[in-house]
């Protein structure tokens, strides 16, 4: 259960990732939040509740594994 957990808040952090890559304008970095996993992982999976350091933690993991320095700004650092 709490695997099932990790790898749903994992895809969440993608999910949040891609969406914000499509909706940054052309030649604008892409911002994707904590907030915005926390939103994906309740309209997805269902979860009612997600700590901020858990949802933080996954996006941290999935923005570095998809070189997101590049392209993209977040607050899950701060």
């Amino acid at each position: 259960m709490i695997r099932d957990r990790s790898k749903n808040l994992l895809r969440s952090a993608d999910m949040a990732i891609a969406g914000a890559r499509r909706r940054a304008a052309h030649g604008e970095p892409a911002i994707v939040t904590v907030g915005d996993v926390t939103r994906v992982a309740r309209q997805h999976y269902g979860y009612r509740f997600v700590e901020r350091e858990e949802a933080a933690a996954a996006l941290r993991q999935r923005y570095e594994a998809a070189d997101c320095r590049v392209d993209c700004m977040t607050d899950a650092f701060n």
